[in-house]
């Protein structure tokens, strides 16, 4: 289905290369005018400081897996096929024979086609004008080259499409037909695949390959090699692999993120326009809420009905493409998932006290080391791929796949996410974010369970869990409160000291706490005069006790997540009552916003 997915995906889009041509690399353009002659010295086309031009400018050019024969292109080809020159590593006697045969290949180009650029090259080679030229510095043997006929190159003309679709195709044919396993009809066979997909485009491989491959009679069926009992014509040979390659080298159609060993392609077949990667990669406001009002409006595309998202993400192992994740599901059913997708993840921010939606990259990016800034400086997420990163492999492939599937995250994350909170200190609603999926997407879940999981603060949830982390972050207030009234900057605040230990053994960290708490709400209507204050905090502490019949005294996953979640909600319920209050010119009994507890970039610490 892969196949014929990426054939339909051919016959409908205008960005696929036509048959035997792929995107190479062309670093020098020799132009010649109608008549043959040089109209010119060479033009060197690499940008060593562009990326993606360092070897020259990518080119749809013809193209066909090269083994060990001599095998010219049509038009552009080596320096070596175009100009006979020789290195040190090259061998003058084959360098001889790739020069002939393609002037050979020129001569039976111009006869075939005599009305297209094929004559002007055809000439170009007749009057010796190819003895004329000089290899310039910096050439290497591996440098194309390609022909431009007065302004247009010779290799992009209808004529020169034509003519090496049938000099390829008789290269590659097994000269056999038979029924075809992609379309189901009766055609001429390939006997191999006859592109390769660029080493670039395969993260792991070390060298450019093909989706189908048996090059070796131990790798195929009845010790068979070849595609002899993989039966594919030339047509769906060429539309799959020119597909395949044009999507992985999109940045529109495929991602890849460092050290994640992996490469991602999407498309859509059927019509539809919709692109499921930009919501969850690139959210745009506009369109996400177009998205969850979809069912509300009664809205119904009559081409998304009838239209497919395929995916697929692949990697590469020396000369072979591994696929290690398809997806194909109708749009309709795509477009829900990723609405269920927003429900399960999005989170309070404890700054704004808004509900947000956290862009994909950031969800998988959230689950790796935070690193502090140095000097007091803002902190960052560890790089994808680097040292020390610690985030799970394939992190983003698996959140995708959760998303575009609805399905449960890996059992280890949510362990590892806590576990990072608690030797980072970190915590920000990119990792709630995480937390919140997680709990909601448990298989035993029940449904009122998944219920009382939202987004912002659930004053009716009645977990021992969830109610201890919102205790937690009243404690951890009431004492930066009284610091800042003191006027006594903290050294460490109580979230700092005990946080970690709050999550694994609840009990132990908030009896201590409510002891303590004495002690501060005692200064507070005291020596610093804010009995308003003291009488805020105090209501929130004996109304969330009063609910809490007793306090966890250890905690499983589930319990540490609902603790982690509760401190987080309760945090930002506080500072969206403060911002409300100032936006109505009204009084709240909870002190005004601290400053040192202002956010941080990209989040906040415990």
């Amino acid at each position: 289905m892969l196949l014929q997915r990426l054939v339909q995906y051919a016959d409908s889009s205008d960005d696929v290369d036509p048959p035997f041509y792929a995107r190479k690399p062309v670093r020098w353009l020799l132009d010649i005018t109608g008549d043959g002659s040089p109209a010119g010295a060479l033009t060197d086309t690499a940008q060593p400081k562009e990326p993606g031009r360092k070897f020259g400018v990518p080119r749809a050019v013809p193209a066909v897996t090269r083994t060990v024969g001599v095998a010219p292109a049509l038009a552009v080809d080596t320096v070596e096929y175009v100009f006979g020159w020789v290195d040190e590593a090259a061998k003058p006697d084959r360098v001889a024979k790739q020069r002939a045969a393609f002037r050979e290949l020129t001569k039976d180009w111009a006869a075939a086609e005599p009305d297209g650029p094929a004559a002007a090259v055809d000439a170009f080679y007749r009057d010796g004008h190819d003895q004329t030229f000089e290899p310039p510095e910096g050439w290497k043997r591996s440098d194309l080259v390609a022909f431009r006929v007065d302004g247009e190159l010779a290799c992009a003309a209808e004529s020169a499409i034509r003519y090496w679709a049938t000099v390829a195709g008789g290269r590659k044919g097994s000269g056999q037909s038979g029924l075809c396993l992609v379309c189901g009809q009766d055609k001429p066979l390939l006997k191999t695949i006859p592109l390769q997909v660029p080493q670039r485009w395969l993260p792991g491989a070390t060298q450019g390959a093909s989706l189908v491959s048996i090059n070796a009679s131990v790798h195929g069926y009845e010790l068979q090699k070849f595609l002899g009992n993989t039966p594919i014509c030339l047509d769906c040979g060429l539309k799959f692999m020119s597909a395949f390659t044009t999507l992985l080298s999109s940045e529109r159609h495929s991602t890849t993120l460092s050290g994640q060993n992996a490469r991602l392609a999407w498309w859509v077949v059927g019509g539809s326009i919709f692109d499921p990667m930009g919501p969850l990669d690139q959210p745009n406001e506009t369109d996400i809420q177009d998205l969850l009002a979809g069912p509300a409006t009664g809205e119904r595309g009559d081409l998304d009905e009838n239209s497919t998202y395929c995916s697929v993400t692949v990697g590469g192992n020396v000369a072979r493409v591994m696929v290690r994740d398809w997806v194909e599901l109708p749009v309709p059913r795509i477009k829900e998932n990723i609405r269920q997708w927003f429900d399960d993840h999005e989170i309070v921010d404890q700054w704004t006290g808004e509900v947000t939606r956290i862009r994909l990259v950031q969800l998988a990016r959230a689950a790796g080391r935070w690193q502090r800034g140095r000097g007091g400086g803002a902190g960052s997420w560890a790089q994808f791929g680097s040292s020390g990163e610690d985030r799970p492999a394939g992190i983003y492939n698996a959140l995708l796949r959760s998303a575009l599937l609805r399905q449960p995250l890996p059992p280890k994350l949510l362990t590892h996410v806590i576990n990072r909170i608690r030797q980072d200190g970190r915590l920000d609603p990119a990792r709630v974010g995480l937390i919140r999926l997680a709990l909601r997407r448990h298989p035993s879940l029940t449904k009122a369970e998944r219920e009382r999981l939202t987004p912002t603060l659930n004053l009716d949830n009645p977990t021992p869990a969830y109610l201890s982390g919102r205790i937690f972050a009243v404690l951890d207030e009431l004492q930066r409160t009284v610091s800042h009234a003191a006027k006594q900057p903290l050294n460490t605040t109580f979230a700092e000291k005990y946080f970690g230990r709050a999550i694994t053994n609840p009990q132990a960290v908030l009896v201590a706490g409510e002891r303590t708490a004495v002690a501060w709400l005692r200064r507070l209507r005291g020596p610093l005069k804010r009995p308003t204050w003291a009488n805020a905090y105090q209501r929130r502490l004996d109304d969330l006790y009063a609910q809490l019949p007793q306090i966890p005294s250890g905690a499983v996953l589930a319990e540490k997540a609902n603790f982690i979640l509760g401190y987080h909600q309760q945090r930002a319920a506080m500072q969206a009552e403060r911002t409300a209050a100032a936006a109505a010119k009204k009084s709240t009994d909870l002190p005004p916003t601290l400053d040192e507890v202002a956010p941080e970039t990209e989040g906040a610490a415990v």
